[in-house]
């Protein structure tokens, strides 16, 4: 069996991802934010399904009231409504990934999470004196 060299890109992998962070942020690696957020969206628009558990992502080209911005970087995207998340105890103790998908909600397009179906978490749970400073690259 012979060696093949990992190059660098291939660090953040090839399926998209979107995750829930402990910072109380929501992580969406670049192959997710290029297959389902166009450049133009500079915001986005959170919605949360109680009953089915699901959290929805809204891609803006303009700021609205209910809109947060889209950092964006080489590993991809984040997106912080920390209140909101920290209001319904969505904020995990470990970094939790999910895998979206794309749902129609009336008029909208939106890209869900199932929150009862995680691929997997990334780093460590949250400690009392730990400042948490996370890569978008999930």
């Amino acid at each position: 069996m012979a060696f093949e060299k990992v190059s660098g890109s291939s660090r953040a992998g090839t399926s998209a991802k979107i995750s829930l962070r402990k910072s109380g942020s929501i992580g969406i690696n670049s192959v997710a934010l290029d297959e389902y957020f166009s450049e133009d969206e500079e915001f986005a628009e959170v919605y949360f399904d109680e009953e089915e558990n699901r959290l929805g992502i809204a891609g803006k080209e303009e700021k609205t009231d209910d809109s947060y911005k889209i950092t964006r970087s080489n590993s991809g995207g984040t997106v912080a409504p920390s209140s909101f998340l920290k209001g319904e105890d969505l904020i995990p103790e470990i970094t939790t990934q999910y895998s979206p998908e794309t749902v129609r909600h009336g008029s909208v397009d939106l890209v869900t999470i199932d929150l009862n179906n995680p691929i997997g978490t990334h780093g460590s749970p949250v400690s009392d004196d730990e400042e948490d400073e996370e890569d978008v690259e999930e």
